[in-house]
């Protein structure tokens, strides 16, 4: 990999009470979850748990008032099935007589399954005191992966991000946000599994994204359910910059195939062999651990054969005490699922319809999920495909829980990463429906059901929308269901539960209409519902309002005259009467291009609406443009009469300006798929989940505090008999510091309650008392040793430091003489308190205290350090001291010289450099003074020396000699 493609930068300036942050994402799966966080200087990076692994069964596991999770918790189940609840996940939101619901009491014969009388919603019957229902359950696990996040992470998590199905529908996505709630999972999103795997793909890619769009499909096998989505990668410009897009645009799935159906297919042939041994009489299907055990031992050999041709499978105990093994193939397997085969393709030709796609247009198959791993399952993917191989550079587990991280940074404000533009695809189709209510001539009335789609399937979103109802003068109601589910199969619509989704009821669109509808100058826009999918996919009714139209009271500026259009801005007008005219036609095509980008919709730049038409008795599309356009100068004749844009160069009177009035109606929303928990059923559900928490804390402040006693016992045993740790006692602590270790091992061994961990911690703060003098009279010796060699290294050292220094000769010495003597007494105090000191130390006994201690030693070494820094930094910024000044004996004898008959030969280049040159005249000589003489003497003579030097270095062969 040539380089990361993510830029994240911590912006520590947003967050004022941490030094740094975390966001995670749980890839949760029904059997399986993968946690992943981001950190400032920690990209995308997986989460170990407690056993370091990568990735953490979906378990809890539940006796005594005490909790388990993910391997502890399986381990536990196999021993007590009963008290260990799996496969929580696809029980959300679902009522007695769902087929998953009836499913999973077969394979689960030991869970007692109660309804919850309130709300219909299955529950488990932990005792006869206790239920749990299954969003507290995946609560617990979604605080457990909390708390794995902020021990790896060793900081606190800001939000969070969790991976669903993309089959889960408005009830079930509500539900896990829920028990995201229940958790105290901070800033908790959610985000569809395949969305997540298509972006963890794509932001390694980027590079290789460009303007046409590349079809990639992503086919996804886990433990209970299948998903095929087709992933649509292209460059887009969002605002004026360019940046990579991933849209879904098609999904299919089947929410029964899944590689646990191939577990419980392998265990109930493991039962029919066991059965034909004739061991026992005992029925194993009556017994609960014999049932856990074998499922154990089927996924085992699951996972082998498909590497194998065929494993032995063996269960130690079986049931009265009967040892079972056989030998099983993968051609048995493949025969035991026989009818699964052909249902593996059809999720990925669904969603190939569903893209209105062919897999010509498709480039790769790229797998995702444990399941994919089986070979016959691959075999089947070929064959549809036709493809020579399959993707599979992905990691199938992890894909997801990086992708969701990723995202989980892009929407948190203390990260900044490279966008990457996600376009998640609505599963199901919303629809709006309403009464219409026709009063005739005659007096009769007659009324008419309208439906209008509010959101297709594949919509992208986060997206809003807005529903326009006209000529409705009195307060209505209207629906919000889940439009056209034609192409679920009637097994999967079983499982899809009810088509209602919201009842809502209004109140004040009569007091409306008489405040204001009643006025001449007044003309009504209608009732207009904002609605809005969120990131999550949930739907939301954001606003009902009442809008009208009246005249500005600006007579003045409506009667001035609007300046003539130049010709672009002429068609600007022309293109938008060509898109509008376009919309209002029915082009499909047209319709879809003039949706809101969702990154743009975001940041409320861009609006679609839909409005109800009189003529036709049904809502139509209004786009955000015409909102915008009706607040500051509305024209609702203008887009309708191609005349009015002709003519829109010509000078002409401006038409009067309109205000718009918009008047909130109030409204009552009953939601008919998912009946949300009371306020004093959550808070119930968060005490109960605290009081758990509680003493979970408590069982590992107390685990912690008796291993460490443990510990520290085991360890000080065993020191009082190695040889340093023997002689150091003395005749008191050879005495009472093994009787101390004994007894506190026999308190803890006797111990029949568990105590408070300050007990514990007590225990150990008396035995560190006791033992601390003779623990550190042993660490004591053993730091002197490496501080006695190391003091010897500075003496050394400082015995050269001081030679060097008083050999310099006078002219170069750069310390003073106190300086000098300073470091010599310092020196040889030092050494002669070494020497002394040690001397004292090798005279006591082996059990006496120590007089050369670690601390002594460092404070001498110390001070000796600090005067030899303080000398060299002194030679680092000292210069060369002049050479003294001649006397005036030595002076007259230089004058003589040079006023004598003696001449000195001056080499030729010397001389033609002070040869006069005929065109110049010769300025009359001045005589220096002594000062100067001496300054150009100085000078003459350091270049000399320098020229020699410089000749030396480039002449000898000797190596340098090292500097001080």
């Amino acid at each position: 990999m040539k380089y990361l493609p993510i830029c994240l930068l911590f912006l520590g300036a947003l967050f004022q009470e941490s030094d740094s942050i975390t966001v995670m994402s749980v890839d949760l799966g029904s059997e399986w979850m993968k946690i992943a966080i981001v950190k400032p200087g920690v990209p995308m990076e997986i989460v170990l748990n407690k056993e370091t692994k990568r990735k953490t069964e979906v378990a809890v596991a539940l006796k005594d008032g005490e909790r388990l999770f993910g391997s502890a918790a399986v381990a536990q189940g196999v021993r007590f099935p009963k008290n260990t609840y799996v496969y929580m996940l696809e029980l959300l939101a679902k009522k007695m007589d769902n087929p998953i619901v009836q499913e999973y009491k077969k394979r689960y014969p030991y869970y007692e399954l109660v309804e919850d009388p309130v709300t219909g919603y299955v529950q488990f019957r932990h005792d006869e005191n206790t239920i749990y229902s299954p969003e507290e359950l995946l609560a617990m696990t979604l605080n457990y992966s909390k708390s794995l996040a902020e021990e790896y992470a060793q900081q606190s998590v800001d939000s969070t991000i969790i991976t669903v199905p993309v089959y889960f529908n408005q009830a079930e996505r509500s539900m896990l946000l829920y028990a995201a709630n229940l958790a105290g999972l901070p800033s908790s999103q959610i985000m569809d599994v395949s969305t997540a795997a298509a972006l963890n793909y794509g932001v390694f890619r980027r590079n290789d994204i460009n303007a046409s769009a590349t079809y990639i499909l992503f086919y996804d096998m886990g433990a209970t359910s299948t998903t095929a989505a087709v992933v649509a990668y292209e460059i887009v410009k969002v605002n004026g910059i360019t940046d990579p897009q991933l849209s879904i645009k098609g999904v299919g799935f089947d929410r029964t195939l899944g590689g646990s159906e191939i577990e419980f297919r392998l265990r109930e042939h493991l039962i029919k062999e066991f059965d034909a041994k004739k061991k026992t009489k005992s029925d194993v299907r009556t017994s609960p651990k014999a049932m856990a055990k074998l499922l154990k031992e089927a996924r085992r050999l699951k996972l082998v054969l498909s590497a194998n041709a065929e494993h032995n499978a063996r269960v130690e105990s079986l049931i009265d005490d009967e040892d079972f093994s056989t030998r099983v193939s993968r051609e048995t397997l493949e025969e035991l699922c026989s009818d699964l085969w052909p249902r593996v393709a059809k999720p990925l030709q669904e969603s190939l319809l569903s893209a209105s796609i062919t897999m010509d247009s498709v480039s790769k198959v790229i797998l995702v999920g444990g399941g994919t791993r089986v070979p016959k399952v691959q075999e089947m993917l070929l064959a549809e495909t036709g493809l020579s191989a399959l993707g599979k550079s992905l990691n199938a587990d992890e894909a997801p829980a990086l992708g969701a991280s990723y995202e989980a940074a892009a929407r948190s404000k203390a990260f900044r990463v490279k966008t990457f533009h996600v376009k998640a695809g609505a599963t199901y189709p919303i629809d709006v429906a309403f009464d219409r209510v026709t009063t005739h001539d005659n007096g009769t009335t007659t009324t008419k059901n309208i439906k209008k789609t509010l959101f297709q399937r594949n919509n992208p979103y986060p997206q809003r929308k807005v529903i326009t109802f006209n000529r409705f003068y009195n307060d209505f109601n209207f629906y919000v269901s889940y439009g056209d589910l034609k192409f679920l199969s009637s097994d999967q619509m079983s499982i899809f539960g009810t088509k209602n989704l919201t009842k809502v009821s209004l109140q004040g669109v009569d007091v409306a209409y008489e405040t204001h509808g009643n006025k001449n100058d007044t003309e009504s826009k209608g009732i207009k519902a904002h609605f809005r999918m969120d990131a999550d996919g949930i739907l939301n009714l954001e606003e009902v309002e009442a809008v009208f139209e009246t005249n500005a009271t600006n007579a003045t500026a409506a009667e001035e005259e609007e300046p003539p259009l130049s010709e672009d801005e002429a068609s600007t007008l022309e293109k938008l009467k060509n898109s509008f005219s376009n919309i209002f036609s029915g082009s499909e095509e047209a319709a879809k291009e003039a949706e809101p980008d969702a990154a743009k919709e975001e940041s409320g730049s861009e609006k679609q609406e839909e409005k109800a038409s009189d003529e036709k008795k049904e809502p139509e599309n209004e786009t955000a443009e015409e909102k915008t356009k009706e607040k500051a100068d509305p024209k609702p004749e203008t887009l309708e009469k191609n005349d009015t844009i002709a003519n829109a160069t010509e000078t002409k009177p401006k038409k009067p300006k309109k205000l718009k009035i918009s008047l909130t109606i109030n409204r009552t929303e009953d939601r008919l798929d998912f009946l949300e928990h009371s306020s004093e059923v959550t808070e119930l559900s968060k005490e109960r989940l605290q009081a758990l928490a509680e003493v979970d804390a408590l069982k590992v402040a107390r685990e912690e505090a008796m291993n460490a006693l443990e510990s520290y016992i085991y360890d000080k045993q065993d020191k009082a008999y190695q040889e340093d740790y023997e002689k150091a006692m003395n005749t008191t602590e050879a005495e009472e510091i093994p009787k101390a270790l004994r007894e506190a091992s026999d308190w803890m061994f006797e111990l029949e309650d568990e105590v408070a961990p300050e007990v514990y911690k007590e225990k150990l703060t008396e035995l560190k008392k006791l033992a601390r003098p003779w623990l550190l009279r042993v660490k004591e010796r053993r730091d002197v040793e490496p501080l006695l060699a190391e003091m010897e290294t500075m003496f050394n050292y400082t015995s050269h430091f001081i030679n060097a220094i008083e050999a310099l000769p006078e002219d170069k010495q750069i310390y003073t003489e106190v300086e000098i003597n300073v470091l010599k007494k310092l020196y040889n105090e030092s050494v002669t308190w070494k020497n002394e000191t040690l001397k004292k130390q090798r005279a006591i006994e082996s059990h006496s205290n120590n007089i050369l201690k670690p601390d002594d030693l460092k404070t001498k070494m110390g001070g000796l350090n600090r005067e030899i820094q303080y000398l060299l930094n002194k030679a680092r910024t000292a210069k060369p001291k002049p050479p003294p000044k001649k006397s005036n004996s030595t002076e007259s004898a230089g004058e003589s010289a040079t006023n004598g008959t003696k001449t000195v030969e001056t080499p030729e280049e010397e001389k033609e450099s002070v040869t006069p040159s005929p065109d110049v005249t010769e300025e009359p000589t001045t005589e220096h003074s002594e000062e100067e003489k001496t300054e150009e003497t100085t000078e003459t003579a350091e270049e000399a020396t320098a020229e020699k030097e410089e000749t030396t270095d480039e002449t000898t062969t000797d190596p340098p000699k090292q500097e001080l």
